[in-house]
């Protein structure tokens, strides 16, 4: 999975390859060539300098922003593969987790290492002390297959708008 660090590398580097294209480049290595170069690149388009850092501050904002983007869509689909394959469900009027719902948790949980990717998890049930018990047990396995507490969040419903869903949990990545 891409990191912050990764993704803030990917925007720095953006950043100074932009500022190269800005300025130009003669393949002149002395440094006083540059200075002028730059200066008489400024002075003729009549870019400021604010102007130019304002714009690959942008530019760097933009790169970081359809990174974390792309991230958190790889992120999601690789939890839709894992809750399609095997949905986290559970017995008519009971919040306990089954075997294989922790396995799911499990998997869910790997892509999400390493990151700090934030999801909500959402479960329904009859009333809503039964909907809220059911997501506190899926929330406590992801924190037990180390995802950290503070990234997730529960929903509650007290009945699902497709009936078949009010035994299931889901799970959605969230902005931060």
């Amino acid at each position: 999975m891409i990191s912050r660090k990764s993704v803030c590398g990917i925007a720095a580097t953006a950043a100074v390859l932009t500022l190269l294209t800005a300025c130009g480049s003669d393949g002149d290595s002395d440094s006083a060539s540059s200075a002028t170069t730059a200066t008489t690149t400024t002075a003729v388009t009549g870019t400021s300098t604010r102007d130019m850092r304002s714009s690959i501050a942008a530019t760097a904002s933009s790169v970081v922003s359809s990174a974390l983007n792309t991230a958190q869509q790889a992120i999601q689909s690789a939890i839709n593969a894992a809750v399609a394959a095997a949905p986290i469900t559970f017995d008519s009027g009971s919040s306990d987790l089954g075997a294989a719902d922790v396995a799911t948790i499990n998997a869910v949980a790997i892509p999400l290492k390493g990151n700090d990717t934030k999801i909500r998890v959402t479960t329904y049930g009859t009333d809503e002390t039964l909907a809220k018990a059911r997501g506190d047990n899926v929330a406590a396995e992801f924190e037990s297959a180390g995802v950290d507490k503070a990234r997730i969040s529960v929903r509650v419903e007290k009945s699902p708008d497709d009936p078949a869903d009010a035994d299931n949990a889901t799970i959605e990545v969230v902005a931060d």
